[in-house]
């Protein structure tokens, strides 16, 4: 009596896998899924002196504001301008959402009041602000967002665009670098002595505008 091993059906090639006629090629696949990121701090580019580090979590972010420091002067007769003292003056935002929808960043301040008398503004006051450089993190391939200058008094109310994304730009971490010596607080003749300071209030808004 005979006893037959049954034969072996071929195995049926997984989905996406091909052979050729020859026997002698294929082709294969590989697979990567991105999802947006919404957990964590990202830590500045370009720390500034004094830091601004928000703190910040979520897929689109204020990452970096740094503190505008303009030092101690004596009171002239005229007109006078100070450029600040901070060290690598910045701001920076992250765009992990994955999705290409843009943002704009706007900024306001508060008018300058005494630290310990607020009835006491240091009036006619001016924030001037240049376009800065578009700095990003290392290996980031996206087109850059926009940079403009701005001039900023605590008398205006509106907000004032100082950082842009267009559609399908400014994804991963970006930077506006501005340069000190051109980050300028003009202060009329005329104020009275005192340690003033201002509010400025930043808003990231998560589409362009």
């Amino acid at each position: 009596m005979s006893v037959f091993a049954p034969s072996m059906a071929s195995a049926a090639p997984a989905d996406g896998i091909q052979g050729t006629e020859t026997g002698k090629g294929a082709t294969s696949y590989g697979t990567l899924k991105l999802e947006a990121n919404t957990e964590g701090v990202v830590p500045p580019i370009k720390p500034s002196e004094p830091s601004g580090e928000t703190g910040n979590t979520g897929a689109l972010t204020i990452d970096n504001v740094s503190p505008l420091l303009f030092g101690e002067h004596k009171i002239d007769g005229g007109k006078a301008e100070f450029s600040t003292e901070t060290v690598a003056p910045n701001v920076q935002v992250s765009d992990r959402r994955g999705e290409g929808q843009g943002w704009n960043l706007q900024v306001r301040m508060s008018e300058f009041a005494d630290k310990t008398d607020d009835t006491k503004i240091l009036k006619g006051a001016e924030l001037s602000i240049p376009a800065g450089t578009v700095g990003k993190s290392e290996g980031n391939i996206a087109l850059p967002p926009e940079t403009k200058d701005v001039v900023i008094a605590g008398s205006i109310d509106s907000a004032q665009t100082i950082f842009s994304a267009k559609e399908k730009t400014g994804l991963g971490t970006w930077t506006n670098e501005f340069d000190a010596s051109q980050v300028k607080l003009m202060v009329p003749a005329g104020n009275l002595k005192g340690d003033y300071q201002a509010t400025m209030t930043w808003s990231l808004l998560d589409a362009p505008k």
